[in-house]
């Protein structure tokens, strides 16, 4: 019984740190992608790649 409770309480620990993550992600991690939705023609045609502001 004591085993089982260690192992729900560092499996609960870690789902929480992987959610805590996702939200951090989610909201303050500014994604570096292009204008037209991060495909990736722009590596192939640099010419044609557009900076936003």
């Amino acid at each position: 019984m004591d085993i089982q409770i260690f192992i729900v309480i560092i499996i609960g620990i870690v789902v929480s740190l992987m959610v805590i993550r996702g939200i951090y992600r989610f909201f303050f991690v500014k994604k570096e992608s292009g204008f037209c939705g991060s495909c990736n023609a722009c590596e192939f045609n640099p010419e044609n790649m557009q900076k936003t502001k």
